[in-house]
């Protein structure tokens, strides 16, 4: 148990590590990253994209472009929310106490991640992004939720049919 535990923290260090590196971009660096990030989706998603004018393609990406930042941070923050999760419940047996430990967690995280970017060259902080941050953990939270109480249904079943 003390090596899950140990293992489930260094990962979610790790992905709180992961944002507060890009909240420690300036907005030059993270803009630059994102739209390249765009271009890559908008290659992938817009048929012909690439045979259309550089005015046309830049057109699309910057219609894009915040949405696909906005879908970071949710995705960014889903994960933070599964990983808490799963941290939580190497500590807490109650579902209940481990919802009031994670989404509390996040949702503090979120915030702080917000005044970090007050500090960040070109970037702002804003109560609309960490509620977009906090979604994301809410829905990693409930879609890891699911997922084990659905392969602890499947495990009893399974039992059941053995004995």
């Amino acid at each position: 148990m003390k090596k899950k535990r140990i293992t489930g923290l260094i990962c979610l260090i790790a992905c709180m590590i992961m944002i507060f590196v890009f909240s420690s971009q300036n907005a030059d660096i993270s803009g630059t990253l994102s739209e390249g990030i765009t271009y890559k989706i908008a290659c992938l998603t817009v048929k012909d994209f690439e045979t259309f004018s550089f005015e046309k393609q830049k057109e699309i990406v910057e219609g894009m472009h915040f949405y696909i930042r906005k879908a970071a941070h949710f995705s960014e923050y889903a994960l933070l929310g599964v990983i808490a999760f799963l941290n939580s419940i190497l500590y807490f047996k109650k579902t209940k106490t481990r919802f009031l430990t994670t989404l509390p967690f996040c949702l503090l995280y979120a915030a702080t991640d917000e005044m970090h970017q007050l500090f960040t060259d070109g970037r702002c902080g804003s109560p609309v992004d960490v509620m977009i941050d906090f979604s994301g953990a809410v829905t990693g939270t409930l879609f890891i939720f699911v997922v084990l109480a659905l392969i602890g249904a499947f495990r009893k079943k399974q039992d059941r049919k053995a004995a």
